[in-house]
């Protein structure tokens, strides 16, 4: 029983940003249901995938929630998600960055007939402002939020990480707006509605640096230090005991992980590409499990 085990959530649509926010409820006990199409969430065919075909991110976003399939095409599928979404406290509504072929329903009249229901909605920019209707991606958000020109080597081109960070960063703020609505309710008996900005939540995190630049007089350059492959290994492999998830942020840190396996000869990262690396990680054994 977490601390969250009396809410419900309905989480629909396919964005990474709602489905990292659901996830933070689920981890603290709420009953999260993902509304899922016939074929399953586009992203369960997102790389990187196990041996067995199953995405790793589907797997890292959506961990203890249950996936209710709805096929828009049914003519029952409106009722039964406008029952569920009846029943629950929360609504994490990701279709204006992707439906994932969601059911339609009437959201003004749910919230008339559920007063204490509590709404948050993600887009790419917000649903006010210049870029408002604009479409977007997690790579073009993440360049106009000054994130990828931070990550790189000193010496090259800055490099983009094939994740979902603006959508994390983005789930982490909307996990904080929906549990603060949790607590106005538990006030006044009131629902609300949120609107989150995958850009503006990215903006947060860059925000500090036009402040060091006015400071110092310089724009902030790449320190050559990330977590983002191919500069260091970055991944989930399957070993002989079990999932082993690798993320060094510093050379030391790779040196001390090689030490650690025992694979001296991968610690300069310049001697050993990452897939050859990452195969050997995976085919190393050991007496003890990689948990010990």
């Amino acid at each position: 029983m977490g601390a969250l085990s009396h809410l419900r959530i309905v989480e629909i649509g396919s964005a990474a940003a709602t489905s990292y926010c659901a996830r933070l409820f689920a981890d603290f006990g709420a009953s999260v249901q993902k509304i899922e199409p016939p074929a399953g969430d586009p992203l369960r065919r997102t790389a990187p995938l196990t041996p067995k075909g199953r995405s790793a991110w589907f797997a890292f976003l959506n961990f203890n929630k249950s996936s209710v399939a709805l096929d828009r095409n049914d003519a029952n599928a409106t009722l039964r998600l406008t029952e569920l979404i009846g029943a629950c406290d929360i609504l994490l509504d990701g279709r204006d960055v992707d439906a994932a072929d969601c059911p339609a329903f009437d959201l003004a009249a749910l919230k008339q007939r559920h007063p204490g229901l509590i709404h948050l909605s993600a887009n790419w920019f917000g649903d006010q402002g210049p870029y408002a209707e604009f479409e977007a991606t997690d790579a073009t958000v993440r360049a106009l939020a000054g994130l990828i020109k931070l990550v790189g080597p000193v010496e090259g081109p800055p490099m983009h990480a094939p994740d979902f960070q603006t959508g994390i960063l983005a789930g982490l703020w909307g996990f904080i707006s929906a549990a603060s609505s949790v607590l106005g309710r538990m006030q006044d008996g009131r629902g609300r509605s949120n609107h989150l900005s995958i850009f503006e939540s990215s903006i947060a995190v860059t925000e500090y640096i036009m402040f060091e630049s006015f400071v110092r007089g310089d724009i902030m350059r790449r320190i050559g230090v990330n977590r983002f492959w191919p500069t260091f290994p970055v991944g989930i492999y399957e070993t002989k005991h079990g999932w082993l998830g690798v993320t060094t942020v510093t050379p030391a840190q790779w040196r001390a992980f090689c030490e650690m396996l025992g694979l001296l000869s991968c610690a300069t990262i310049q001697n050993c590409s990452w897939v050859s690396t990452a195969c050997s990680i995976s085919g190393k054994s050991k007496a003890r499990s990689f948990r010990d």
